[in-house]
């Protein structure tokens, strides 16, 4: 037994002396180019993991030393066939083989159960930086290729609060009913919502069916914003206080990585199409692209204005933001790798910024009006006011929904029209400050501080839908769809 131990102990220690590569966060770039070739929808993650699907990833093997070739090929694949029909074991003529994680009937992560596979792959090592998948079972044949790794419980590396942390936060004054009661109706069939209320570091989850929070994670501190990649399935934190933004994962619901920025953030959007976060600093003058494919910072533009309230066009590829130093709005373009920023116009307090191929769209919550911008003419080109303190808005089918905030309202501007349409009482009390898409439907659910209450509109047909009796002040929502694989 000891002898096993012994020879254990060399050979992983070997590996490691002979791997330095499996300590770095990158892939080579040859073998990067040809996963890109085989596998085009890849993302290589910052610990070198390869996500490929919401519910599909490989984890890299580095060799202890590297062959050189001529061009890339597999040299072995189980089952037998291309990298492109995703097998379960591929490996490279260079050395470097990838691992199929996938769960098992329990639900678990794993590895492939062949046991008689090439020694070439036997040998290989995991990234020494690599974020482990929680719970992971290994299979025997595969354990020496985690040198100095630990796999992670479920329990240990979690959000989740323990019972002893859920004492400690519960409030001995609060009422025993009705406390933290968000009861989801139908439109929430096969979602998993994540509920921060006002004040609190604590995110309430809550499924399709329960009233109560099944249970809660705790932040690192108060979030002044979260927001959520579909495509990734992770949760983008920024906070009131601190420099450090964190990126969640929601299935397993750890953090998967802390950025530091110059300042505290003070807005962030996502461009859903290429997954990357936009995040402000009115503070550090800079908007962050954070890739959250790598979970990476990716660039910091400097600016000389002071940004907040952003909007990203997917159209022109374009961040609409406003200077609440200078009470501006401007529009940021990029070309030949440039950054240019063109000035809008000046709005007082604004509180939203919505953009579409042509223009922007600001609103102030002061003046209550909503200023239209033409980005090509740089100019006002047409204004309309709107109910009391307009505070959250959104475009869907050329129509821009406008919710304002002191009486309950719901304004409409049609686009092409270029007025307001409709003007729809919501409700009779409560502050209803932010409208949020649910994921596979044409609604919004409308949530506020004091209210009470949530309301259920229909975007396609300009109508209140529902109005639900709950009991959370909600600061901040995510919906994820769980109809989908995760």
């Amino acid at each position: 037994m000891n002898l096993k131990k012994n020879i254990l102990t060399l050979s992983i220690g070997a590996i490691l002396a002979f791997s330095p590569n499996a300590n770095a966060s990158k892939l080579p770039d040859d073998v990067w180019n040809f996963v890109k070739e085989q596998l085009p929808q890849a993302h290589q993650r910052f610990d070198s993991v390869l996500t490929i699907s919401d519910d599909i990833m490989y984890i890299p093997l580095y060799p202890p030393m590297t062959t050189t070739v001529d061009s890339l090929k597999v040299d072995y694949s189980y089952p037998s066939k291309a990298f492109k029909d995703l097998p379960e074991v591929v490996l490279l003529n260079n050395g470097f083989s990838f691992l199929k994680v996938f769960k098992d009937e329990k639900g678990n992560y794993t590895l492939t159960k062949k046991d008689d596979l090439p020694i070439k792959v036997r040998l290989g090592l995991m990234p020494q930086d690599m974020l482990t998948p929680m719970g992971l079972k290994m299979p025997e044949s595969l354990k020496l290729t985690l040198g100095d790794l630990l796999i992670p419980s479920k329990e240990e590396n979690s959000l989740s609060l323990k019972d002893g942390d859920k004492q400690k936060v519960q409030n001995p004054y609060s009422p025993t009913v009705k406390r933290d009661e968000f009861i989801p109706t139908v439109d929430f069939k096969n979602k998993k919502t994540f509920i921060n209320s006002k004040n609190s570091k604590f995110l309430a989850v809550f499924d399709e069916t329960s009233k109560k929070p099944m249970y809660e994670l705790k932040l690192s501190s108060t979030p002044s914003k979260i927001i959520m990649s579909d495509v990734s399935k992770v949760a983008l934190v920024t906070y009131w206080s601190g420099k450090d933004i964190e990126i969640i994962d929601l299935k397993d619901e750890r953090i998967l990585s802390t950025i530091s920025l110059d300042s505290n953030a003070s807005d962030v959007v996502l461009n859903e199409k290429d997954n990357i976060a936009y995040v402000a600093s009115a503070n550090a003058n800079a908007i962050y692209l954070i890739n959250l494919n790598s979970m990476q910072l990716d660039k910091v533009i400097k600016l000389d204005q002071k940004p907040t309230k952003l909007a990203y066009c997917a159209y022109d590829n374009s961040i609409s933001f406003y200077d609440e130093f200078s009470s501006k709005v401007f529009n940021l373009t990029t070309q030949d790798g440039a950054y240019n920023v063109k000035l809008m116009g000046e709005v007082q307090n604004v509180s939203k910024i919505v953009a579409d191929n042509d223009n922007i769209y600001a609103i102030s919550r002061t003046q209550s009006e909503l200023s239209v911008f033409d980005k090509k003419e740089a100019k006002l080109i047409n204004s309309a006011m709107l109910d009391k303190k307009p505070i959250d808005a959104l475009i869907f089918d050329n129509k821009l929904f406008i919710l304002c905030a002191v009486d309950g309202y719901m304004d409409v501007y049609d686009i092409i029209e270029n007025k307001i349409i409709s003007r729809e009482k919501l409700a009779q009390d409560g502050f209803y400050s932010k409208m949020t898409l649910i994921p596979g439907e044409n609604n919004v659910i409308i949530t506020g501080i004091n209210s009470k209450k949530y309301l259920i509109y229909s975007l396609d047909k300009m109508k209140l839908a529902k109005s639900q009796d709950s009991y959370i002040d909600v600061s901040n929502i995510i919906i994820l769809d769980e109809a989908q694989k995760l």
